[in-house]
């Protein structure tokens, strides 16, 4: 499934900041350099809605947008990197854990991770705050032009293995060649039960 219409809601650093919608959310959550923004403006088809710099570690704040009318996709902080030492998960635990524990309308979280990489313990607990919540996860392996077929299979299922999620949920995907994009896409509106197109 391709969107297309995507609209900046705003930025949040807590509850009393979030957007006023009824629409369905999905949280893309993931390392600072794992490819987030730019997995964003891959599924609706734009280049710098979502930003996505070279530096990794600049999104310090949930940042909604509502795509096509129909869902919200939260940008969430990117964890793992900050000038002068790293950043985990937990230091954003004042603006994760309200959101995953309080905003009803979240439908479910896609974790980015470089489909070269073994998931860290940072990603293990972002798949934990969903998991506590009873939130649906898929995991958007990016990057995956840079492994062979092979390397790729290997790759999911050991990503599959450490995060403890089937295999079904896992896509590999290229946001530099788009492949699996449309995938993705699709089972993003299967978890956020919204209509896709005949």
């Amino acid at each position: 499934m391709q969107y297309h219409d995507i609209r900046f809601l705003g930025s949040a650093a807590n509850r009393t900041q979030w957007p006023v919608s009824e629409l369905p959310e999905v949280i893309f959550a993931g390392r600072s350099n794992a490819g987030k923004s730019s997995l964003i403006n891959s599924l609706t088809n734009r280049k710098n809605v979502a930003y996505a710099g070279k530096t990794p570690g600049k999104t310090k704040l949930l940042n909604f947008f509502e795509v096509d009318r129909k869902i919200v996709f939260t940008d969430a902080p990117g964890y793992g990197y900050a000038q002068g030492g790293t950043r985990s998960v937990l230091s954003f635990a004042g603006i994760l854990e309200p959101y995953f524990r309080d905003r009803e309308q979240l439908a479910g979280m896609v974790i980015v991770l470089d489909a070269r990489r073994v998931p860290n313990d940072d990603d293990i607990a972002m798949v934990e705050y969903a998991r506590q919540n009873h939130l649906p996860v898929i995991a958007a392996c990016v990057k995956c032009d840079k492994l062979s077929y092979s390397q790729q299979l290997k790759s999911i299922k050991t990503i599959c293995r450490v995060l403890g999620i089937s295999e079904s949920s896992a896509f590999a995907a290229s946001n530099l060649k788009r492949t699996g994009i449309d995938k993705i896409g699709d089972a993003i509106a299967r978890m956020a039960r919204i209509e896709q197109p005949e």
